[in-house]
């Protein structure tokens, strides 16, 4: 593998870490962003559907489909391969970015823009992450103000921070698990366009019931059947998807 895709990987792995599953991650090259995939590399995530969820105790874990097919099939876009073995890519002019962010944005993506820095310098090309675009934290849509959730999962304490990256107003405060119907109330009040969850999946085997749970009581699961959570590990990340 050149140095290029080395560079856009271990950005990737890097990115999950720091901002969750529901990354997609876009470099320049040249005058194109491109999305770039591994066929042979299994997908880390592990997805639980909402029909699934409320049916088993113990659901099973399906297979996630790559997010290079995921946004493809959003935005009516051909994959490619160049070689048998080599990598799928796909991609769009730089211009072309504000007019599927907002697409992308709604579905729940957060989408990372890694870009070419001039440097005056010969040999060859340096990159960076220059945005993040977050469903939460999109600041080209200022018509209202929005918010992320962060819910923190420790034994009967649950730990909430509410975010506004628009007037950057926050609130943080703790809930025992018996207390959380008042948290309902007070989300009434906020434009929730972002969860995150940590907790420990290792500490409790029914953790992903308990959240699904919390996100109904809460009015934060969509309401599409097909709707899915995707999980990541342990500590546990997780996020939902429209599909």
């Amino acid at each position: 593998m050149n140095l290029i895709p080395m560079q856009y990987f271990n950005l990737m792995e890097e990115n999950y870490s720091k901002y969750g599953l529901s990354v997609i991650q876009l470099i320049q090259i040249g005058k194109f962003y491109e999305l770039w995939h591994e066929p042979d590399v299994p997908c880390i995530q592990q997805a639980y559907y909402k029909a699934e969820l409320l049916a088993e105790p113990e659901p099973k874990a399906e297979p996630v489909t790559p997010p290079i097919e995921q946004v493809a099939s959003l935005l009516d876009m051909r994959i490619v391969s160049p070689g048998k073995r080599s990598l799928l890519q796909m991609g769009f002019p730089i211009y072309s970015l504000t007019t599927y962010l907002s697409i992308l944005l709604d579905k729940g993506w957060t989408i990372i823009v890694i870009d070419e820095l001039v440097t005056g310098k010969s040999g060859p090309k340096q990159r960076a992450v220059s945005q993040v675009y977050s469903p939460s934290c999109n600041l080209e849509d200022c018509s209202e103000l929005s918010y992320v959730i962060s819910i923190y999962f420790k034994d009967d304490l649950l730990g909430i921070t509410l975010f506004s990256s628009m007037n950057g107003h926050s609130i943080m405060f703790p809930v025992y698990w018996e207390d959380r119907d008042k948290v309902a109330r007070l989300l009434t009040s906020y434009r929730i366009k972002e969860v995150v969850i940590w907790a420990d999946s290792g500490a409790d085997p029914g953790i992903l019931n308990k959240i699904y749970g919390l996100l109904i009581d809460w009015n934060l699961f969509p309401y599409e059947p097909s709707a899915r959570i995707e999980v990541m590990g342990s500590p546990c990340y997780l996020s939902y998807r429209y599909e």
